[in-house]
């Protein structure tokens, strides 16, 4: 998968469905250019419930396929970035999963698979952020130690650096952008993000971080790589 920076919000853009233009980012895998792949139908729930058009590009050159995720999408996930996001600062301030579960309106046994991958993820999470943040001109240092909180306060130390370039966007957004969607997708990360960050942010001034940790890549029924 391939995340992208996309600047509408969400039901805009379930409401263009396949008219959606993403961009096409040179393949990951071997610079090559990249075409149109079809696509499919997903659900994408925060207030209410939607469903959106996810495009797929395939490699002129290789024939790799990718899906190109917006960066309020998670990889496997109903609930968008902002509500896992919103659930995580939550955690990390101490609140208890059924205290979250209630303000979020979602189940608790969600709610609860979302802190404990974030809890396995949150030191890498954290040391990606905040090397992010600091290319980009954030000079702060006091920061918590504890894993959840540290993540926390680098993802926000990371949209506050962001926003004084480029505008406000969502925190946890950035978070998806630089790890290619995989910073709380359950028991993967993103098989095609390079050694930087997710391939589209190659023309960004977030590229050359610190790399995201990667593990095995998952097949789709069709026999390309999700």
């Amino acid at each position: 998968m391939i995340v992208w920076p996309c600047r509408l919000d969400v039901s805009t853009y379930a409401a263009l469905g396949r008219d959606v233009a993403p961009p096409r980012p040179a393949c990951p895998r071997c610079g090559g250019a990249t075409g149109p792949w079809s696509g499919y139908l997903r659900h994408l729930r925060d207030a209410e419930l939607h469903r959106i058009f996810v495009p797929r590009v395939r490699c002129r050159r290789c024939g790799r396929t990718a899906a190109l995720l917006p960066w309020f999408v998670t990889p496997y996930r109903w609930d968008s970035v902002d509500v896992i996001g919103e659930a995580l600062e939550r955690s990390a301030a101490g609140a208890g999963v059924r205290r979250i579960a209630v303000a979020l309106g979602r189940p608790e046994t969600t709610v609860r698979e979302w802190c404990r991958r974030f809890g396995r993820v949150a030191t890498d999470l954290a040391r990606v952020l905040l090397a992010a943040a600091v290319r980009i001109g954030w000079t702060g240092f006091d920061l918590p130690t504890a894993p959840g909180p540290r993540a926390a306060a680098a993802a926000a130390a990371l949209g506050a650096a962001w926003s004084r370039r480029h505008g406000s966007v969502g925190t946890w957004r950035l978070a998806a952008l630089i790890t290619g969607g995989a910073w709380l997708a359950p028991n993967t990360t993103s098989p095609l993000a390079p050694d930087t960050a997710s391939p589209v942010m190659a023309r960004t001034s977030l590229d050359g971080g610190a790399r995201w940790p990667a593990t095995q890549q998952k097949h789709s029924p069709s026999g390309g790589t999700t």
